[in-house]
């Protein structure tokens, strides 16, 4: 059993290398971190020469920069596996790529937002010269490699990067890294900081600010080292207020548009019986039979999905397939019973491609959403519920007109022409549809949003 103590990825090459030429097996390496560099005894050099590719090692300097402390034990076991395994690196399926390929994404991410955030103040040293000074927190070690971006970027300046980890020193065209001052010496400030906030707050559009997306691309964690930081409370608020006046203006425009072509289509022949006669678009070719909405016709809340699936179209009641399966799941962690419901789809008719002796789910158009929402309106008259909840992007266009994503309508206060309130969700196929690991979590947001629903019809 070999142990190694390393800080950074050129300290971890010089143990691997000659590990990795002798043939030592990940299981007899031990990794640690600490500051303290043991390099192994000269007599485990080998004079066998290594051939990695220049992928492998571009991703193994990336993610020695990941803050985890098993990275380096990652770092070289797919460092072994290649050299018996070329091609490695193509299988994305393998545990070990995969964790590497999040972990680099991470990191890139990070230096990403290094090169947006680092605000440069202004320092003047003893003899009278300037000099520049940033601070910067990043949640990985990616000072050497964001660095080089700001070497080419302010050549002729003297500045310094002060990190935890390290700090970058910049000098008569000459980088250096050199252990972090104390924080409380460094400067805070500087005479220029009035001015460029000022001049954020002048080029900052508030009416096309998006809070959520807005705190997406800058976490709140970066703020404190941001001079326009102060700023940003008073412009999020009058943004929050801008946005809620569009999302509210996009609504009517939408509703405007499906109630014009609801009237354009009222005039179409439906042949007087009901959904199962229609032919207001052309689903009806190729689908078994209409299924139609089930329930309570009291119900303070109604579900609304997309439109039947294989199973639903053979049998003729909506949501007994497999997402139907996930349905009530839901509702029974929500504390729902379906009887107490009315749960029906914005299109009555299977539309459907075939793909070999199977009959794959094709989304309707909008065209086809608008024919069916004569029905859909029937149901809502009949029912009066007080909550509509739309099951995905498809029922949410055709219950409230919107075009929104989920991730966004869930947030988003939406009122029904009825009076009713929309609820936004996933629809239980997105579930199925779903990576393992992204399943759980649209689970948890369907049920919560089942449950606010419940709440909500109280």
């Amino acid at each position: 059993m070999y142990s190694a103590c390393v800080q950074e990825f050129t300290q971890w090459r010089e143990v691997a290398r000659p590990l990795l030429s002798t043939g030592t097996v990940p299981e007899d390496m031990e990794w640690k971190l600490g500051r303290h560099f043991e390099p192994l005894a000269p007599s485990l050099t080998a004079p066998t020469p290594l051939r990695l590719s220049r992928q492998l090692i571009e991703l193994l300097e990336t993610i020695s920069c990941y803050r985890h402390d098993g990275r380096w034990d990652l770092m070289y076991r797919l460092a072994w596996r290649s050299l018996r395994q070329p091609h490695l690196l193509e299988d994305a399926a393998d545990p070990d790529v995969h964790r590497a390929m999040q972990m680099a994404s991470a990191v890139n991410r990070e230096i990403h937002k290094m090169h947006a955030f680092v605000r440069f103040r202004e320092m003047t040293d003893e003899q009278g010269e300037k000099k520049y000074f940033a601070w910067f927190e990043p949640t990985h070690q990616v000072l050497r490699l964001g660095v080089p971006f700001f070497c080419k970027r302010f050549p002729n300046m003297e500045w310094m990067i002060a990190t935890p980890d390290g700090t970058a020193l910049w000098r008569n065209g000459e980088l250096r890294f050199i252990e972090t001052p104390d924080k409380s010496t460094l400067p805070k400030a500087d005479a220029h900081e009035g001015l460029w906030r000022t001049y954020y707050r002048n080029i900052c559009n508030v009416s096309r600010i998006n809070p959520p997306a807005m705190r997406r691309e800058m976490p709140q964690r970066y703020w404190r080292n941001l001079p326009e930081s102060v700023e940003i409370q008073t412009l999020l608020r009058d943004g929050q207020s801008s946005f809620a006046q569009r999302q509210r203006e996009a609504m009517d425009l939408e509703l405007a548009k499906a109630r014009a072509m609801q009237r354009a289509l009222a005039d179409l022949p439906d042949h007087s019986g009901g959904p199962s006669a229609c032919r207001r678009c052309d689903i009806w070719r190729h689908a078994t039979q209409a299924v139609l909405g089930e329930g309570s016709t009291s119900a303070f809340i109604m579900l609304v999905g997309e439109q039947p699936g294989d199973e639903e179209d053979l049998r003729g009641r909506p949501f007994v397939g497999p997402a139907g399966r996930v349905l009530d799941e839901a509702l029974k962690v929500a504390g729902l019973e379906r009887g107490d419901l009315y749960v029906t789809n914005a299109v009555k008719h299977f539309k459907w491609q075939p793909r070999g002796k199977r009959r794959l789910h094709q989304r309707p158009a909008a065209s086809e959403l608008a024919a069916c929402n004569h029905w859909l309106d029937a149901e809502v008259s009949q029912v009066k519920p007080r909550i509509i909840v739309a099951l995905g992007v498809s029922a949410l266009r055709a219950v409230a007109g919107l075009t929104d994503s989920i991730e966004s309508a869930r947030q988003l206060q939406i009122p029904h022409a009825s009076g009713a309130q929309v609820v936004c969700t996933y629809h239980p196929s997105a579930i199925l549809r779903a990576d393992p690991a992204n399943a759980d979590q649209l689970r948890t947001h369907l049920v919560d949003d089942l449950r606010r629903a419940r709440e909500l019809a109280a």
